[in-house]
């Protein structure tokens, strides 16, 4: 008899209860399992077009919201660390009990999805890097950056501590910030009205490894740069990824927030990275 697994067992509940059958919708047999983490001050809102795109041609996504952010920033507060996020992705591939997923990671979620391909890599196909940071153990959004020196990262904390004048959030980013052109405009409306606060323990955080971080797991790093986000140090993280000889490394011509400017392209290379 062969062995049970979670996918066969939750199948079978499925069938039993009659929940498949004309009303379910047929996915195609190289359907893809996604699982789109946000970057700072965003929420699975950011992911809609993606999302939608993704659907239309039988792909199962998951767009979760970070603790504070988005449709959860009622529960903002300072305690919020790096180890919190990693654990809310962390919680959505167990509790919705996810296989052989493609996990992508925006801006500052490098950071947290790295943390969960340590803690959960046989629960990963393939990661994505979109625009994001790619850690060392015990890096933080910090001291992650690859191209400053110890003097120049100490200054670079001074100036990220200002964007957060009460030692608590980072405010006051804008979707120009992010990359978003001025038209149209009510594209710019929809991102600035969902940006919300963020909390600077996050950012302060060291991600540990125990377990190599992404190392076993196949990676794929999106470059955006028209135009590069400034300041970022984005691009020394692009160049490890480029001249990593395990890595795959891809240019898209667009702004930080490729998922809103260039949703279909984020969409074929997020498959394109599956599919590899």
């Amino acid at each position: 008899m062969p062995k049970a697994t979670r996918r066969t067992f939750i199948g079978g509940a499925v069938a039993a209860a009659g929940l498949q059958g004309a009303g379910a919708h047929e996915r195609p047999e190289d359907s893809v399992l996604f699982v789109l983490v946000h970057g700072t001050g965003h929420g699975g809102w950011c992911w809609k077009f993606v999302r939608d795109i993704l659907h239309e041609q039988g792909h199962r996504v998951y767009t979760p919201t970070l603790t504070g952010c988005g449709e959860r920033s009622h529960l903002l507060h300072p305690d919020i660390g790096l180890d919190l996020h990693i654990q809310d992705i962390l919680n959505v591939l167990e509790w919705e009990e996810l296989e052989d997923v493609v996990l992508v990671g925006h801006s500052y979620a490098g950071l947290v999805i790295s943390g969960v391909a340590d803690r959960a890599k046989d629960r990963l196909r393939h990661l994505v890097y979109l625009d994001a940071i790619i850690p060392r153990d015990g890096d933080s959004l910090l001291s992650a950056r690859r191209d400053i020196s110890a003097e120049e990262m100490a200054a670079n904390k001074d100036q990220l501590r200002r964007i957060a004048p009460d030692g608590n959030y980072v405010v006051g980013f804008s979707a120009q910030r992010f990359g978003i052109p001025p038209e149209p405009p009510e594209v710019v409306a929809w991102v600035e009205r969902r940006l919300t606060p963020h909390p600077l323990k996050s950012w302060l955080d060291p991600v540990r490894f125990e377990s190599g971080g992404e190392e076993g797991v196949p990676c794929t790093f999106i470059e955006c740069t028209e135009p590069a986000m400034p300041g970022s140090g984005l691009n020394s993280h692009a160049r490890y990824a480029q001249e990593h000889p395990d890595w795959r490394y891809v240019e898209l011509k667009t702004g930080h927030d490729a998922m809103v400017t260039e949703p279909q392209a984020c969409a074929d290379l997020f498959l394109a990275a599956a599919r590899s």
